[in-house]
């Protein structure tokens, strides 16, 4: 597949995306920044860091917000380790 956008935009962005998501692997930001300037380009917009990191950045929110919070498991009984 042809690319037709700067390298150095891309890892500028993943970059900034990285830190501020930095509760999400490495592997899932770059891949969430790829893809939406993929598909930028492939929907015909003209592709610019700044909306790439824009749409990126909802997405990575929305990634966040959906994962249950670990903090909400349910309680234990006391005495009981296991179920049953």
């Amino acid at each position: 597949m042809l690319k037709t956008y700067d390298a150095g935009d891309l890892q500028q962005v993943t970059a900034q995306l990285r830190t501020e998501f930095d509760a999400l692997p490495h592997k899932c930001v770059e891949r969430c920044v790829a893809d939406t300037w993929r598909c930028a380009e492939h929907l015909g917009f003209k592709v610019t860091p700044g909306l790439v990191e824009r749409v990126a950045r909802e997405h990575l929110q929305a990634m966040i917000k959906s994962e249950p919070p670990s903090s909400l498991r349910p309680p234990r009984l006391a005495g009981r380790d296991r179920l049953g």
